[in-house]
């Protein structure tokens, strides 16, 4: 709990508490998943928003393009490419929660744990920030990563545990199924998007710079492969569902 400690002094000290404006929040698993939403993130804080970003775990086992092993100084770095990207972005550096994992990798048991201190952690955390959006993977997962469905479905969970559906209200990232099926993503009917977000070319272009911070995460040719298909989709827009639950008790289905 000693970097959720930190980051309610540094709340205090920046005169956050009790604040006017409204809030964004964004919780994701890894350093690098905020790139999902970058141009949203980006549009809000131009909006005069305030963003913060929560992110699980250190992502100490990505080593999906990096010759970096899998240990601690592979999080430390990929902790620092999420800052850069928060930095270009123009929004606080991350709150790291320093989950170990969201899998049974690690063994159930210790799952088990990390998942309750994710839980816990967001429990407290939630009614500081006071978060008017909170955003987050869906279902799907985006990619149908189990720590990134593990980290949705937690965020989501801990809505209905406390009651906070309707106080913090829960957006997922929703993609259309054409998206879905060209990238490999997880995506949603368009009969239950709820909002279609658009934003600047100047967003977008700051959302793709930011995405050069994570030099162990995507090669050079997936960057320009990304940049040159965002700058030639004249579209900028991103889908969101929001999470909702009927309310009142029946006496049967």
């Amino acid at each position: 709990m000693r970097n959720v400690f930190l980051f309610l002094v540094l709340l205090s000290s920046f005169g956050l508490f009790g604040q006017t404006n409204k809030t964004i929040l964004a919780i994701f698993p890894h350093p690098d998943d905020e790139t999902v939403v970058a141009e949203v993130l980006i549009k809000y804080v131009r909006l005069g928003y305030k963003v913060q970003l929560i992110i699980a775990t250190d992502g100490k086992d990505g080593t999906r393009v990096t010759k970096i092993p899998a240990g601690d100084t592979l999080g430390n770095l990929r902790k620092e490419e999420s800052r850069c990207a928060c930095k270009i972005m123009g929004i606080p550096d991350p709150v790291f929660l320093g989950v170990e994992r969201l899998d049974t990798k690690i063994g159930v048991g210790k799952y088990f744990k990390e998942h309750k201190k994710l839980l816990d952690t967001l429990k407290v955390l939630l009614p500081v920030i006071k978060p008017d959006i909170i955003i987050t993977f869906g279902p799907d997962g985006d990619t149908h990563h189990s720590e990134h469905i593990v980290t949705g479905a937690t965020v989501t969970e801990l809505l209905l545990q406390e009651g906070w559906v309707e106080k913090y209200p829960l957006y997922y990232v929703a993609w259309t199924k054409e998206i879905g099926e060209m990238g490999e993503l997880g995506y949603v009917h368009e009969k239950y998007f709820n909002i279609k977000l658009d934003y600047s070319n100047e967003d977008e272009l700051n959302g793709l710079e930011a995405m050069k911070c994570y030099v162990t995460q995507f090669t050079p040719e997936e960057m320009k492969e990304d940049y040159d298909r965002k700058v030639k989709d004249p579209n900028n827009f991103l889908y969101f569902r929001r999470f909702v639950v009927q309310k009142g008790l029946k006496n049967g289905f």
